[in-house]
Order: structure tokens, then sequence, then C-alpha cells
């Protein structure tokens, strides 16, 4: 494989071997542990954050006076500015690496976390939800660039697991055990020891994981042909767009909101049992992230890449939340248990697509794979809110319009995954001849 990327788009198959350039380089088990420690921390916070409206929504609701449709678009909130990142993210990384950048954007999360303590609006404590936004959206991306070019490629998947799983515990504290600190804080209280965390966590990442992802000035500068366009119109990138928006994006949008509203409007659960069932869900997300760490590259050495992988997912998702909207009994809430174990095989086929193209370029296909995920999950969370408040305003009770809210994200998800299957073929032919 050539030093340099093409000017024109890159087409990998998702079948394909590991792009590989360069060998990475020698890092010390100490220091590589240290340097996981460090981002697996930012990336900890970040999810509680992004996960704990599902928990706190009651609280918000009461004391701004939110509608449905505007709590929506204040989670939702977090998405736009996040997705909005991306691409500048992918730049910065690949240009000044991922110890600088992400430290400076927990500074500016910071701040938001602290404008939400003081907002009494719904606008300012929207804009604080966004400048939260801004400030963790290189939270997963960074340590992923970080480790797509420090680390061996038979390490990645596992490498990603693991920062899940340090992200899945944020949001398992996100969930009772947010709700109980913020009934006893207060939630404004909540958001300045988040605000507190995440300064604490920009001083841990610029102090202690060193710049063994810097790229020399020539790869840089070779890199800028690889730029947005090129990369969302490749066709493996082309392939996953759908599923990444309608799975990926679906899922963050159900687990950071509208989890919580399921439980409490359509199973008639209080916000304390809906918050406690919250976290027996994380919790089994948590297992499911360390179980995959150790099943799936055991899968793959038995010839089940992380391509069919996440083929299981993508049908195990629409069973899981079909059987949701059908059974609505208050014992159905054990389909969130039972939907656990595809999220892990969801997420890697992110993985899988930074692994297609090679390492220089690990930053912007990180990104754009992130734009499309997180631009999804805004569109999905606050379109879910206004389905619901459009579907009240037709007569229907609160539990039937988010219950035909949910149905349609089912029917798109079916959609994404036909399309998946049709594309297989076209994403095979680009394969370049080496």
């Amino acid at each position: 494989m050539p030093s340099n990327p093409p000017t024109t788009p890159i087409n990998y198959p998702i079948t394909s071997p590991h792009a590989q350039q360069s060998l990475p380089p020698v890092i010390s088990r100490a220091i590589a542990i240290r340097i996981f420690v460090s981002f697996a921390a930012g990336y900890f916070i970040s999810y509680a954050l992004r996960s704990v409206n599902a928990a706190l929504a009651p609280l918000l609701a009461a004391d701004l006076d939110l509608s449905a449709g505007q709590l929506g678009w204040l989670s939702s909130a977090f998405f736009l500015s996040f997705t909005a990142m991306q691409i500048p993210l992918g730049i910065c990384l690949d240009r000044f690496g991922a110890r600088r950048t992400e430290s400076l954007l927990l500074v500016i999360a910071a701040c938001g976390a602290l404008v939400i303590s003081v907002g009494h609006s719904l606008w300012m404590v929207s804009l604080g939800r966004m400048l939260i936004g801004i400030g963790v959206a290189a939270c997963l991306m960074a340590p992923y660039a970080y480790f797509r070019r420090s680390f061996a490629a038979n390490r990645q998947a596992q490498l990603a697991m693991w920062m899940l799983i340090a992200g899945t515990t944020g949001a398992l504290l996100a969930t009772q055990p947010a709700l109980t600190l913020a009934q006893w804080l207060g939630w404004r209280q909540f958001f300045v020891l988040s605000a507190v965390l995440l300064a604490c966590a920009a001083c841990a990442i610029f102090l202690w994981t060193g710049d063994h992802d810097r790229q020399s000035a020539s790869q840089i500068a070779s890199n800028q042909a690889a730029g947005f366009l090129s990369l969302l119109t490749n066709p493996l990138m082309l392939r996953v767009i759908p599923t990444t928006i309608f799975f990926s994006g679906g899922f963050a949008a159900l687990q950071s909101l509208w989890a919580g509203p399921w439980l409490t409007q359509v199973l008639q659960m209080t916000a304390a049992e809906a918050g406690e069932h919250l976290f027996y869900f994380n919790a089994a997300l948590l297992v499911s992230y360390v179980a995959m760490s150790m099943i799936s590259p055991r899968l793959e050495k038995r010839g089940l890449t992380l391509a069919k992988q996440s083929l299981f997912a993508f049908v195990w998702f629409p069973i899981c939340l079909g059987t949701m909207l059908i059974w609505q009994s208050q014992q159905s809430w054990i389909m969130w248990i039972v939907l656990a174990p595809g999220v892990p095989a969801v997420i890697l086929m992110q993985t899988q697509t930074a692994l297609a193209f090679p390492r220089h370029m690990a930053g912007r296909v990180l990104t754009t794979f992130n734009l499309v995920m997180f631009g999804g999950a805004f569109s999905i969370q606050w379109g879910i809110g206004l389905l619901a408040d459009l579907f009240s305003a037709m007569q229907y009770s609160s539990r039937a319009s988010l219950t035909m809210a949910f149905a349609c994200l089912v029917v798109l998800q079916l959609c994404s995954l036909a399309w998946f299957l049709m594309r297989r073929d076209s994403v095979s032919a680009q394969q370049p001849s080496t």
C-alpha cells in the first residue's frame, strides 16, 4: 500500500484486511495503562453527562416546565453541537494530536456544565448543554484515533470495548445514583460537581497521555486530500450510513433520553422505579461490553468478522424494540436487558470502518463516522419528541403517542438494514487490487 493517501475516495471494502502503513510506536505497558486510564476518565464523565437526562428528565421537566418536544430538544441539543464539532475535530486530531485537542475541549465542557447550573430558561440550559456537547466531542474519537496510530491493529477492537466499558460505567452511574445525588444536592449543584470532574479529566489527559500519536508535517500535508466529502461518499461509508444513523444513533437517542419516558409514560413506572430499571439496563450494557471485549477477538479468529458480528445486532435490535411495542406490561422492561447484548456489536461497526482505512487518516475517518452517528442521534432524539407531541395533538394518549414514535424508529431501522444488505456487492466490487 502506498505511503500517501490518494486524492480520490479510498474504496476499502468492509471485509478487506486491515489497512496498514507504518508500525505503531513502542509504548511500555505502564505508560499504555496510564494513557488508557486518562482517556477513559474523560469518556466516563462525558458518557454520564450524555445519558443523565434520561434519569433527570422528571426534575428538569418540572423545574423548567418543559413539554415532550422541549425536553427532546434540550437533550438533543447536546448531539447537535457534538455533531457540528466532528469535521473540525477530525482535522485537529490529525494535526495537533489527541492530548491537546481533548484537554482543551474538556475545559469548554466544564464551562457548559456551569452554565446549566445557573440556567433558569430553556435557552440558557440548552446553551450549556450545547457547550457540553462541543466539549466532550473528542472523548471517544480522540482515544480511538490515538489507539489507531499508537497500538497494533489486532488490539483495536478490544481497546474499543474497554473504552465503551468505561463509558457505560458512566452511563450506569447516570441513572439511579445520579437521580439520588441530584435529589439530595439539587440538579444545579449536580452540574457544578460535573464541571469540577471535567476540569480534572482535562488536566489528566494533558499531563499524562503524551504525544505518541502526533504526525509529521509531511503526513499532515498528505492527508489534506482525504476530506470530509470524499470520505462520506466512499462506498464503504455509503453502505453503513443508514445503519449508523438508525441503529447507533437510535440507540444513543434512546439511552440518553427516551428510555426513561418509555418506562414512566408507557410502562407507568414512577421516576424512582424508572431510574432503578435504567440502572439495571446500563449494568447489563456494562456486562455486555466486558463479555464482547473477550469474545469478539475469538470470534474474529474463527472467521466471524466484526461486520458479521454487527449484522447480528442489526437483526436483534428491531426484534427487541418490536417486542417492546407489543408487550407493554411493567414486566416488559426486561426487553431493555435483552437488547443490551446487541449494543456492543452495533458499535463495533465503527472500529471495523476505521480499520479499513490507513492509520494516518484515523482522525478524519472516525469523526466522519461520528458525525453521521450523532447527527442521527440528534435527529431521532428530537424527532421522537416532535412525533409524540404530534400524536398527542391528534388526541392520542401519551402512552400511545410515544409507542407510535418508537414504531417509526423500528420501521426506519428495518429499511436501513435492507440497504446494508443490498449494498454488499457494490462495496465488494470496489476492492482495490493489492
